[in-house]
């Protein structure tokens, strides 16, 4: 008779250790969530996108300041697909990249550091520090050199939106070739 007793018992231990974490969010704005959350929002403006990039893109208005672990955002972009947010973008100045990923690190855990070497115009090389997680079909990706040297990036993103983007640039890139 002990052991039906012990049957339920494991069956909870094991539930509790494989549930999922949390999605991934920015300031309680969750991947996954509806678009409407973000369209009331007075501090966002939001406009249909004409590319694979998302159906409807919101940015942070230019106005609103905002930061990610004490260092001022210079822009934040979500993108929707279907009327859920699959990415959100952060860019800020580099020189606050080593507080943020502190910050990460602390929130997220250790996670390996990845390298390679990036290019100014001029031709000097500059180790670029590549940072990941996982967490339920999401990556979260900080880049301490981004669209240029002075300016970093967080991504958050669904391995959806990766999908999705990569399926509807190739139904752009045939339509402009005239294959379609």
């Amino acid at each position: 008779m002990k052991n039906l007793y012990l049957v339920p018992l494991c069956i909870f231990i094991f539930s509790a250790a494989f549930a999922q974490e949390p999605s991934f969010d920015f300031k309680g704005i969750a991947l996954g969530s509806a678009i409407a959350v973000i369209e009331s929002d007075s501090r966002f403006t939001c406009k249909d996108s004409q590319g694979p990039l998302a159906d409807r893109i919101c940015n942070l208005k230019f106005s609103e300041k905002e930061t990610i672990a004490g260092a001022p955002i210079q822009s934040a972009m979500l993108t929707y697909y279907y009327g859920k947010l699959e990415r959100i973008g952060i860019s800020f100045s580099e020189n606050h990249f080593s507080g943020v990923i502190s910050a990460l690190v602390e929130k997220f855990g250790a996670t390996p550091l990845k390298t390679e070497m990036v290019q100014n115009r001029m031709g000097a090389s500059f180790e670029n520090r590549i940072y990941s997680w996982r967490r339920n079909n999401a990556t979260l990706l900080a880049r301490r050199y981004s669209s240029n040297l002075e300016r970093s990036s967080v991504d958050y993103i669904t391995d959806f939106a990766s999908e999705e983007f990569i399926k509807r640039k190739k139904t752009a890139d045939k339509k402009k070739a005239g294959d379609l």
